[in-house]
């Protein structure tokens, strides 16, 4: 079994959160654009930090990409471990992670006692269950992104030792390091970059 590590933005949503944390916080406060570059002097991390304490995106309403949660879900059911790994902050990377949690509906039988006519009643419980075992993100200190993303995946599941879903070219060095690259919405460019490596093409950008 191999660790099936997926990406968000862009990946499993149809979106990107700094685009969209940035533009909800200009929009309730236009004069924050000045300090953008200070904060972004200190770091990505420290800039997705300062705009997580200004907005909280509301996780239900990001445009989810099925084709990628289907795929997920294939895994799951084979056993694979799956991995939420995005450059977004943790915040919003937990809130997306706990939002895809699903439910399981079960029926047990309970026997009434002590009822001259007793039979049995069905009893339903819901448990939820998560579609992502874990979840590595960005945080004020480290931005979770490319070359930083793929040497923190090889330290927990060495070279080659992992599935790779993405995006963009910024996640080239993790394919590189991933033992199959799997591909979403991405461009013919891409598709030539990774003909070298063992690649599964879920989607292409129309």
């Amino acid at each position: 079994m191999t660790p099936l590590i997926v990406d968000l933005d862009h990946t499993l949503i149809d979106t990107d959160l700094l685009y969209e944390s940035s533009m909800g916080v200009l929009r309730k406060n236009p004069l924050l654009i000045f300090i953008y570059p200070f904060w972004f002097l200190r770091g990505k991390g420290y800039l997705k930090e300062q705009l997580t304490k200004r907005f909280s995106i509301d996780v239900s309403a990001l445009a989810y990409n099925q084709s990628v949660i289907d795929y997920i879900k294939k895994r799951k059911k084979q056993g694979d471990k799956i991995i939420l790994a995005t450059a977004s902050h943790k915040l919003y990377a937990f809130a997306v992670s706990n939002h895809l949690k699903t439910e399981k509906t079960q029926a047990k039988n309970k026997q009434q006692d002590l009822d001259l006519f007793a039979h049995n009643d069905q009893q339903t419980t819901v448990k939820k269950i998560d579609l992502f075992d874990d979840v590595m993100a960005s945080n004020k200190n480290f931005n979770l992104s490319s070359h930083n993303k793929a040497e923190k995946l090889i330290e927990h599941f060495g070279d080659k030792g992992f599935d790779y879903m993405g995006d963009h070219m910024r996640d080239l060095p993790v394919w590189e390091a991933s033992n199959l690259s799997i591909l979403v919405n991405v461009s013919n460019k891409i598709i030539n970059k990774t003909k070298h490596l063992n690649t599964l093409v879920l989607s292409r950008k129309h």
